[in-house]
């Protein structure tokens, strides 16, 4: 449990606590799902012999255990051991089940001339399982193993009420002791060799985990079983969310009719135990019993003679063959329909607690003469009773025994075929028995519900289709001849082209018109882009065949295993024994220290913008610290009024300021505005929602593409002005360096004849259209305003315009304190999804206000410590982020977020009201909460886990500001020491050290998330961060070799610079390329220069503190 919540299982036997259970919260649930998600694909490419070994695996262990097992089940439930064949049954199934996969196989057709038909039968992807507490192990069996062996990866939820054998629990008594971590199944199936995340098991409450489970977008299918009230909610949940097929086994409420020609010895044997057994708590106990007058009394008194002796007591013994019932809550249900029936019936055996036992024991009670339509003849009661009423005709009790809402399950005792023919014809129900009852079922025959008994069949074949999704596949016969015809004409008009399957398979395309591309969001689509990734890396010139991709996929897994290990090697040093960790840094009598408030106050704070004026840059921007870094060698004296000027760049600049384009109507949008054409539009999108949106989530996609064609199809002239704003600023990212990207993207959306036509606007070009629309996006002050203001500020930060970026950032913050996004105001009809995107864009807006805010050193307008902010993170089972961002990233962001603004309130003080003193205490206990927060990350977002292509760059740079938060806190203790270490007195310079060489692991770990990112293709110049990061990690580096040689930080160093030389040289990213080289030399690095490039010599050089006098080794 993320939380450490338990709850108490009580012994339905003695009422004592018996084992203490963690409790799943919303949080444990979505990391379950995402740990199946991403499973999922490695478990279905699987062989039949690879998947069917863990099954037989598991089964052989859960036989071997069936004491075990019953002896905790008889401690959750109370179900005796003597009556568990529960193991048993579920080593029978996955047994079964091991050997099934090949029994899924697709039709095929000719019907059609020229043309084979066929169909697919394929995983749904997760599969969320929700068992009930009566028969735990057999129902896991009877869902997962199905669907597990046709390649769904499963999040099974077990029952509070019994959820020993299948759940991760601690015990309470000593007694307990030998079930240690009763995770029994759980423990199984890893020993069985099943893959990490392909079962996944949740424990908790329904109204927490089972309703996040069945709300999740992510979970493509559920089979649940339990009562009908629950079984309607899971229903509307499946509506609400992603429409997922359900499949429902519910209650019942089930009849057995017993003719004057049966064997009433058997039937009266075969009614009570159906009644009787697991102590009335089954779903097809058939508890209405009808009999014909003519018998009645004979069959009353032998069911009576079979029904009433039982051996109460300990379900832990084996001479016990009835048990309590399940808990407190079941046991007061029972007595209260003991009541009714009392009331409305005739009582002939039994009614009242079971007097010679302690828990909660019900003896088994008959009730005669009941009213048709009393309570306990209509609703589910669970427990050891039974209502025994008379009938006559065939018809009169044909209509009583359908006079119900359930239809789960009915019999008939006759010796008459015709008439048994005629009653399985006419009873509503999904299995009719005929001179037997439940729980006798079919093997191979389907079992299920008619009307409120739920929906769907289980069954040996039916389960694996409850799991399977079918396509259909259409292949041209007549292809290849006519293709030979195409290719031809191709030739002869130059058709336009390749579309992506041609460009794939490296085959001449012949089609006329390239498809729109469009979002999707099932399964499939992420495995087909994912195979599309694959192939576009590795598979040129090799056939595509199933033994060349699993031999690529091998490969990739062995380099992430590799990387991995290399990463948990660098993460275990900072988390272990890196001088961060509060042990690492000894107490002193110098608990705290001014020396920083007096290095900020000498540091620059004044540098020119593009109009010539000095602006203020506060001590945390990068700006400030890297120009210390640079300026070293030579540090300005405090007493020079120049000291607090930073120099500017040398090269271009200040920007030229664009221009501010006429349009047709200054305060609304134009009629026409421009829009270039669609293939260039849907290649800047794109590459806005891959490289951008999936750090700052502004819009659903699906809303985008769909506001986007509309403006498309209108020419725009409806358009409002702030959604124009929001275009030009994508447009103005995207079209940043389109003549000589090499961005994958640009192959996939431009084709070569589209390209020889270049856009009419620039960058430039589209960034003044933006900006002669913000009057206008002032005055719209909408959710859609904000959006357009939050990325012009990104765009306009890319292009170098940092001081109007912060302003217009600063704006959207103040729409939105308008609109009371900050303390989760909203009119009434507003929709759920609204509000979730509504909390979404606040707390993206939240994130975004730091990190521009950052960048000029200047107060965030989002400031808590004057800002009550009310507003929740947005539920993610309401509004899936989409395919870019993985679910949790936007609130473990915020989290970081609002842990790097206290570290700036501390280090960075600005206020007047904060102390120029520093405790070392403090600072510690900021580098611990870091580390936590670090440790308590979901799983799926953790460094080195296996993800998803599409999320590779959010989680990316969710490390990147880890680390360079860890930096931002540890970064003035470095410079301090290197700059000035010789008047620190050695209590202080001890503190200062250990700071400082966090400060360079710190740096060290960005190196490797920076590099990783650079081989994905997932790091980006459409935002800043990228390479503020970057180059922040060299001027740490270039301080850690300040205090000592070390070649492995010169070529950390030199790595940095060439993936800055490798990115995109645009805005940004292309001014700090040109400029690093004058920086560099500042440090003492030997650069180069020719007409093409810059390249910077690392060779051998003196050691960098030689170079610096006033710097004490």
């Amino acid at each position: 449990s993320s939380n450490g919540k338990t709850f108490s299982l009580l012994s339905p036997k003695t009422h004592e606590v018996v084992a203490k259970v963690f409790e799943a919260s919303e949080k444990d649930v979505d990391r379950a799902v995402a740990s199946a998600k991403a499973a999922q694909p490695a478990w279905a490419a699987l062989t039949v012999e690879e998947r069917s070994s863990c099954f037989k695996k598991l089964a052989t262990l859960v036989r071997e255990h069936n004491d075990e097992l019953a002896r905790l089940e008889a401690l959750s439930m109370g179900k005796p051991v003597s009556t568990f064949i529960d193991g048993h049954a579920f080593s029978w199934l996955f047994d079964y089940y091991s050997e099934s996969g090949y029994d899924v196989q697709g039709t095929s057709s000719l019907n059609m001339p020229g043309f084979v038909n066929l169909t697919f039968r394929q995983p749904y992807g997760v599969v969320g399982v929700i068992i009930p507490w009566n028969v735990p192990l057999l129902f896991f069996a009877k869902k997962a193993a199905p669907a597990l062996a046709v390649g769904n990866t499963v999040v099974l939820k077990s029952s509070e009420k019994a959820p020993l054998a299948a759940s991760i629990t601690y015990p309470a008594r000593e007694y307990l002791l030998t079930f240690k971590q009763s995770a029994r199944i759980g423990h199984f199936i890893k020993e069985a060799g099943f893959p990490p995340g392909v079962i996944n098991i949740v424990t908790g409450f329904g109204n927490v985990s089972g309703s996040v489970l069945s709300h999740h977008m992510d979970v493509r299918a559920l089979s649940f079983t339990g009562s009908t009230r629950t079984g309607r909610l899971i229903q509307q949940a499946s509506s609400k969310s992603n429409l997922k097929p359900v499949f429902l086994e519910l209650g019942g409420k089930s009849p057995a009719i017993v003719f004057e020609d049966a064997d009433l010895e058997a039937a009266a044997q075969a009614t009570q135990y159906s009644v009787r057994t697991n102590s009335g708590q089954t779903c097809m106990a058939t508890s209405r019993v009808y009999v014909q007058d003519t018998i009645a009394e004979k069959f009353i008194a032998l069911f009576k003679e079979k029904f009433g002796p039982v051996r109460v007591g300990d379900p832990t013994l084996k001479e016990t063959n009835h048990g309590p019932q399940a808990d407190k809550v079941q046991y007061e249900n029972v007595l209260k329909y003991l009541e009714i029936g009392k009331k409305d019936g005739k009582l002939i055996m039994g009614g009242n607690p079971d007097s010679r036992e302690n828990g909660y024991f019900v003896a088994p009670t008959i009730f005669t003469d009941t009213p048709e339509d009393s309570v306990i003849m209509r609703e589910e009661v669970f427990g050891p009773v039974v209502n025994i009423n008379i009938f006559k005709t065939e018809e009169e009790v044909m209509a009583k025994a359908n006079n119900t809402e359930y239809g789960l399950y009915a019999a008939v005792f006759t010796k008459n075929i015709d008439r048994a023919m005629r009653f399985a014809k006419g009873l509503e129900a999904g299995t009719v028995g005929v001179n037997c009852t439940s729980p006798t079922t079919g093997k191979d025959t389907p079992f299920g519900g008619y009307k409120g008994s739920g929906l769907g069949r289980e069954g040996l074949h039916h389960s694996l289709d409850h799991f399977l999704e079918t396509k259909s596949f259409e292949f041209d016969s007549g292809f290849v001849s006519r293709y030979k015809i195409l290719s031809a004409v191709a030739k002869c008009f130059a058709v336009p082209g390749p579309c992506r399957y041609c460009a794939h398979i490296g085959a001449e395309c012949g089609v006329a018109a390239r498809p729109k591309q469009r979002p999707y969001y099932h399964v499939s689509e992420e495995e087909y882009r994912c195979s599309m990734q694959i192939l576009r890396h590795f598979v040129q010139k090799e056939e595509l065949n199933l033994e060349t991709l699993r031999s690529i996929a091998k490969d990739l897994q062995i380099d992430t295993t590799n990387t991995q290990q290399q990463t948990q090697r660098r993460d275990s040093k900072t988390t272990d024994d890196s001088p961060g960790s509060e042990d690492a840094v000894q107490n002193d009598s110098e608990a705290d220290t001014e020396e920083i408030a007096d290095l900020h106050e000498q540091l620059g704070c004044l540098m020119q913008d593009s109009l010539g004026e000095y602006r203020y840059v506060g001590a945390y921007s990068e700006i400030a610290f890297n120009s210390a870094v640079c300026t070293m060698k030579d540090p300005p004296s405090p007493e020079v009024e120049d000291s607090k000027i930073i120099p500017p760049p040398k090269e271009n600049f200040p920007p030229q300021k664009p221009e501010r384009t006429k349009l047709l109507y200054e305060a609304a949008s134009p009629t026409q505005p421009y829009l270039p054409p669609r293939e260039y539009c849907d290649y800047y999108v794109a590459r806005f929602f891959e490289e951008v949106h999936c750090i700052y989530w502004l819009y659903p996609i699906e809303q985008f593409h769909a506001r986007l064609d509309d403006t498309y199809v209108t020419g725009g002239g409806t358009a409002t002005s702030s959604w124009l704003c929001s275009l030009y600023a994508i447009f103005a990212l995207g079209a940043a360096s389109n003549a000589n990207s090499q961005n994958s993207l640009l192959n996939d959306f431009i084709s070569p004849e589209t390209r020889q036509i270049p856009d009419a606007k620039t960058s430039e070009g589209y960034l003044a259209l933006a900006k002669a629309l913000v009057p206008a996006v002032h005055d719209e002050a909408d959710i859609d305003s904000i959006r357009a203001l939050a990325i012009l500020s990104v765009a306009l930060l890319t292009f170098r315009f940092r001081i109007t970026s912060y302003l217009y950032m600063g704006t959207a913050m103040q729409i939105a304190f308008s609109l009371g996004f900050q303390h989760d105001k909203s009119p009434t009809n507003q929709s759920p999804v609204t509000k979730q995107i509504n909390r979404r864009i606040w707390w993206t807006l939240y994130i975004m206000d730091q990190e521009v805010a950052s960048r000029c050193g200047s107060p965030c307008v989002s400031d808590e410590r004057s800002l009550r902010i009310q507003t929740p993170l947005p539920s993610e089972q309401v509004l899936n982020p989409g395919t870019n961002t993985p679910l949790g990233c936007l609130s473990v962001s915020t989290s970081l977020n609002r842990l790097k603004r206290e570290i700036i309130q501390t280090i960075y003080p600005e206020r007047s009201s904060d102390s120029r003193t520093i405790s070392f205490s403090k600072v510690t206990s900021y580098v611990s909460s870091l580390q936590r927060w670090q440790t308590e990350m979901p799983s799926h977002l953790k460094w080195g886990v296996p993800v998803a292509p599409t999320h590779r760059r959010s989680i990316g740079i969710l490390h990147l500001n880890y680390w360079n938060a860890m930096m931002l806190l540890s970064q003035p203790f470095l410079l301090y020491l290197v700059i000035k270490g010789s008047t620190l007195n050695h209590p202080k310079r001890t503190w200062f050290e250990k700071l400082g060489e966090i400060c360079i692991d710190a740096a060290r770990n960005a190196v490797v998330v920076i590099k990783t990112m650079s081989t994905d293709q997932s790091i980006s110049s459409l935002i800043t961060f990228d390479c503020v990061c970057t180059l922040k990690v060299i001027m740490i580096l270039a301080l850690g070799l300040a205090k000592s040689e070390s070649q492995e930080l010169r070529r950390d160093i030199e790595a940095c610079v060439s993936m800055l030389e490798n990115m995109e040289q645009v805005g940004f990213c292309r001014s700090v390329v040109q400029e690093l080289p004058t920086r560099l030399a500042q440090l003492g690095f030997k650069s180069e220069s020719n007409d093409t490039d810059v390249k910077v010599d690392f060779a051998q050089q003196a050691t960098l503190s030689n170079l610096w006098p006033e710097f004490d080794p």
